[in-house]
């Protein structure tokens, strides 16, 4: 019977030492959630906070005076389209931090003039830009003004007055800039002798200088050379006393030339 008796003390020992075990993990485990929760919450509004210092400095920085701009620093700037240029700036101006310099260089590079633009802020209140432009190297008259033209035949600009240095472009309406600028680079080293240029089928380019009465047909290379060559075996060409007024070195080694005959010498 005791046997018994100890037995089940034994039983109920354990039980109650198990259900307490039990209550105390239960009660560790709701505490520790709790805390977590406690946790996350300060985490949540330290959070919360954080944002809202941010916001709220953004909000000081894209507003405050000091930082909006107020001047451009132009370096190179545009020489025929400076309005346009000056419209766009206007219309970009504002917060420092937040203007768009991407979008301002896309603009600016909508220009004929501007082959590229270099961006930068200068703190507090200035924006660089460093102007990379494409130079005139043609004009045409046309409709009261002249029109100047890149190399690639690229209209820059209008301008009123006759400019200096650059290529006169001879046409009706408007010239074939296309097959014209194909040979810009066989013209440069002719540039400051050119009276004009023009183009017609099929001889191409028709090249005039200034004090020669030739027109010149130069073919499509070494304009220069053809052209030295040919002054130099000017003086020997038979021509009877008249005027040569055309001619054609658009074949390698040969030349042909027309001359005016009502200037033809009296024998």
């Amino acid at each position: 019977m005791k046997d018994s008796m100890g037995g089940s003390l034994k039983f109920e020992a354990d039980f109650f030492r198990k259900s307490n075990n039990l209550s105390v993990s239960r009660e560790k485990k709701i505490r520790s959630i709790q805390v977590r929760t406690a946790h996350l919450l300060l985490l949540l509004a330290l959070a919360l906070l954080t944002s809202w210092m941010i916001y709220k400095a953004a909000s000081f920085l894209f507003t405050w005076e000091a930082l909006q701009v107020h001047s451009f620093r132009l370096r190179n700037q545009p020489v025929f389209a400076g309005e346009e240029a000056a419209g766009i700036l206007r219309r970009s101006a504002g917060n420092i931090l937040a203007m768009d310099l991407k979008a301002l260089r896309a603009q600016l590079l909508l220009i004929p003039e501007v082959a590229d633009a270099s961006i930068q802020r200068a703190l507090p209140d200035t924006v660089e830009i460093d102007f990379t432009l494409r130079r005139p190297f043609y004009q045409h008259y046309q409709d009261g003004s002249y029109r100047l033209l890149d190399a690639s035949g690229r209209v820059l600009g209008r301008q009123r007055l006759a400019p200096d240095g650059l290529v006169p472009v001879r046409a009706d309406g408007d010239p074939p800039m296309t097959q014209i600028a194909a040979f810009s680079e066989e013209l440069r080293p002719l540039r400051e002798q050119i009276e004009y240029v023009s183009f017609s089928e099929p001889y191409g380019v028709e090249l005039k200088l200034r004090g020669a009465p030739e027109v010149f047909f130069p073919g499509e290379d070494d304009f220069a050379g053809k052209i030295r060559r040919y002054f130099r075996i000017k003086g020997r060409l038979t021509v009877d006393g008249a005027a040569i007024v055309r001619v054609d070195l658009r074949i390698p080694g040969r030349i042909y030339f027309e001359c005016d005959e009502t200037q033809r010498g009296n024998p």
